[in-house]
């Protein structure tokens, strides 16, 4: 079982503790909070915002309604949080509790208003359906707002992706010139994120249409959908697309940055002549995998043997025998992949979620124009070092 994307209250989770103000009560087993906690703190080590009600035996024998009351007051005397979100998980729904009811007598109890329930037990479908129950939860929270020219909001980032934080930096360097970034959807304050319908565009990473959707029907928010930003061609679709959209030129500030990565991509040309040819394997979400695969095939020559939406392929034995009939000699993933990299022997990149066997704290992402140097150091020193040792 590929736990990130086959329990729906990972994806509940992923959406909910993205809010930057937010605290996460997670009414089930220590595993579920263990779990989630791993995925998370890899590169958020000092953003710890969730516990547990940590059900045991006796709960499931008695009912788990009373922690949960115990374990509310706990959190809000923990937690300086402007929003609190009680996701439950299997046990809870099994054992029928009747979360929403202690939520809502605890809240009349404390004149609290900013307490929330997602009932996302794990077994009830797969971690999109979480999303969209977290998504929808936040879009019924919102109001029409006065738009706000030239604004966008982006949506589709989440706070434990891999370099998630560097890499929007570059992004937002790349727009900074021509509109104004209203909001990162769901990774941002939560009052931000309640300024979603201010913007005149909402920019959709590829997956997240449903949110477009969503949008689009209570607000009339136009959207479009976009691959993440790899590679100098991928940050030239993406600032195409949306300037486009807006009617806005191509500020000179871009086409400068885009001009110092390509000379220092030139001076690596006798570097990435040997990657052209080489077959390769690219497994993650909908929303990296074809924009890698652009860069990996346009930019660097390289052939994409297997292309697989880990979101839609959960069968890992199915992945396995997939990869391992590819003959492919580098493998793109998360950290899921490592073990089919030791394998097969050959170079492996982690650059989707979840990545937990790797910290992200520098400024060295690899989404624009300025973050398509790092990505591709980090491949041509993978391959060059997997090379050498061959040849000893």
């Amino acid at each position: 079982m590929n736990c990130d994307n086959e329990c729906r209250l990972f994806g509940a989770y992923r959406v909910v503790i993205s809010i930057k103000d937010s605290a996460i009560l997670i009414h089930s087993t220590v595993g579920c909070n263990w779990g989630t906690l791993a995925f998370h703190m890899t590169s958020k080590i000092n953003d710890i915002r969730q516990t547990s009600t940590v059900i045991y035996e006796e709960e499931i024998v008695n009912g788990g309604e009373k922690i949960l009351e115990e374990a509310l007051e706990n959190t809000v005397k923990l937690y300086e949080a402007n929003i609190i979100y009680v996701i439950t998980g299997c046990i809870p729904e099994i054992i029928n509790d009747d979360s929403r009811e202690v939520i809502n007598k605890f809240k009349q109890k404390n004149n609290l208003d900013n307490i929330f329930l997602l009932n996302e037990p794990g077994f009830n479908d797969a971690a999109i359906r979480g999303m969209e129950s977290a998504f929808t939860l936040l879009i019924n929270e919102m109001t029409p707002r006065e738009i706000i020219k030239n604004s966008i909001n982006l949506i589709g980032f989440f706070s434990d992706d891999y370099k998630i934080d560097s890499d929007l930096i570059n992004i937002e360097n790349m727009l900074k010139d021509s509109v104004c970034i209203n909001s990162i959807f769901p990774y941002d304050s939560y009052q931000n994120i309640m300024k979603v319908p201010s913007a005149m565009l909402n920019v959709v990473l590829d997956g997240f249409e449903f949110v477009g959707e969503m949008l689009k029907e209570k607000f009339g928010t136009p959207y479009i959908t976009v691959s993440y930003p790899y590679g100098i061609l991928g940050s030239r679709n993406l600032i195409n697309k949306i300037l486009s959209e807006l009617s806005i030129e191509i500020p000179k500030s871009f086409h400068e940055k885009e001009i110092l990565s390509l000379e220092i991509i030139n001076k690596l040309h006798p570097f990435i002549d040997a990657l052209r040819g080489m077959p390769v394997d690219i497994l993650g979400d909908k929303a990296r995998i074809y924009g890698l695969k652009k860069f990996l095939e346009i930019e660097l020559g390289m052939v994409v043997e297997a292309l697989v939406d880990t979101e839609q392929k959960k069968d890992r034995e199915v992945i396995r025998d997939e990869i391992v009939g590819s003959n492919s000699v580098m493998i793109f993933g998360s950290s899921f992949e490592r073990g089919l990299s030791d394998e097969l022997d050959i170079p492996f990149l982690q650059y989707t979620y979840p990545v937990f066997d790797k910290i992200s704290v520098s400024k060295s992402g690899y989404a624009g124009v300025d973050g398509v140097i790092f990505l591709l150091e980090d491949i041509l020193n993978l391959t060059n070092f997997y090379m050498l040792n061959s040849k000893c």
